[in-house]
């Protein structure tokens, strides 16, 4: 993740199909971020305007922590595609990478999720 100093609000997405349009179909606030089936996908873009990056944290890793398996630009990605990528992340296929490291992501559920100055 390229920003260790940022919070997010994760909310559940319903399916791989619901996430594949909500990732290539919105421009989303830097610290949005969605959980499907044991993933985080916590938008790691630099910017609100800029090309929409999501870092792909599985929740339960090695011994228990965090780790980032991927990191996927959903903004060159039509929906499709996007659907490939998270599919492919939900079994398991990114999960070895030799890219995957441990990260302390800091994750609020909405109830909790004060806005932050990416938001508008």
């Amino acid at each position: 993740m390229l920003h260790s100093n940022r919070r997010w609000c994760v909310c559940p997405a319903a399916s791989a199909e619901e996430l594949a349009c909500k990732l290539t179909g919105t421009s989303w606030c830097c610290c949005t971020g969605f959980e499907l089936d044991g993933y985080w996908f916590l938008n790691d873009s630099t910017s609100p305007d800029g090309v929409q990056e999501f870092a792909v944290v599985k929740i339960d890793g090695r011994g228990g922590r965090p780790v980032q398996v991927e990191s996927i630009t959903f903004g060159w990605c039509d929906t499709a595609r996007a659907l490939e990528h998270i599919r492919a992340t939900l079994c398991g296929q990114y999960d070895r990478s030799p890219f995957a490291y441990e990260v302390a992501p800091k994750i609020e559920v909405p109830q909790q999720y004060l806005r932050c100055h990416h938001s508008v």
